[in-house]
């Protein structure tokens, strides 16, 4: 991305923050009016980046401490649990 990119998405295609919720944990707070149908909210994956599915039926084996990173940090549809694969010793932003 070049600074006149950068420039243009911080003025133009932010639309949310990551911050402590006042009422549990880590919640995303609007920074402004977000139109109907936005999408560019959402950073687009790098072709770097891999998701894993793991079937709700086998997390709910996992031990507590790993059901809770995945039921709390994971993206989900009907069947399954979208694991980053490089696991959770590395943090990132697409985590939240």
């Amino acid at each position: 991305m070049t600074k006149e990119e950068l420039l243009h998405e911080l003025v133009d295609d932010i639309w949310v923050m990551i911050k402590p919720s006042p009422i549990e944990g880590i919640g995303v707070f609007a920074l402004r009016d977000i139109p109907k149908g936005c999408r560019s909210m959402f950073s687009k994956a790098s072709e770097q980046e891999k998701w894993i599915p793991v079937s709700k039926t086998e997390v709910e084996t996992l031990p507590p401490h790993a059901k809770a990173l995945i039921e709390n940090y994971c993206l989900y549809d009907a069947e399954n649990y979208f694991v980053p694969d490089y696991g959770f010793k590395r943090w990132t932003w697409s985590i939240f």
